[in-house]
């Protein structure tokens, strides 16, 4: 029986892995024209901390590198929810940590690129909610499925501990 749960738990890991797996190996490509979603994963500084690019990683798993130069506007939000609008050649240091910030909460931006150069760096205004839910529903399953193996695991270890003092008190008595 343990080996059941056990091959079932490798199996549901198995299962829901692919995208990590897809996106730690996939290459690193130049940002083709026009607008690319996704997550900021890396973020490129030269010698003196300056912000030089960022790498982008898609839905698909696919690593989208993007250079910044001063004509680059940006809209971000910040966790408070106050926006910050303004081209990277006028604060530069804000613009390295708005994207730090960007990138330390997974959230996710929309780049419009020209020639691998980013001309705007906003936040995504739009998601995939389908899904966003299926893979919610699918966590919810997961997690059911796991609390009630376990309530059967106990259940099952304390039948077999209350027969064995079963066993222990009628030889004694």
């Amino acid at each position: 029986m343990r080996n059941f749960f056990v091959l079932a738990f490798v199996a549901l890991t198995a299962l829901a892995l692919p995208s990590v797996a897809m996106a730690q190996s996939a290459a690193t490509s130049a940002a083709s024209d026009g607008n690319t979603s996704g997550v900021i994963t890396v973020i490129q500084v030269d010698s003196e901390t300056n912000l030089v690019g960022f790498v982008l990683s898609t839905q698909n798993g696919e690593l989208v590198e993007v250079s910044v130069n001063d004509s680059t506007s940006f809209g971000l939000e910040n966790a408070a929810g106050d926006r910050w609008v303004s081209d990277f050649g006028e604060d530069p240091t804000e613009a390295l940590l708005r994207i730090t910030d960007q990138r330390e909460r997974f959230a996710p931006v929309t780049v419009t690129v020209a020639d691998g150069v980013a001309s705007a760096v906003v936040d995504r205004e739009q998601g995939d909610l389908e899904r966003n839910l299926g893979f919610l529903f699918a966590i919810y399953i997961v997690t059911w499925a796991g609390f009630f193996a376990y309530i059967f695991i106990v259940s099952r270890r304390q039948s077999d501990l209350a027969r064995e003092i079963k066993a222990l008190t009628s030889q004694v008595g």
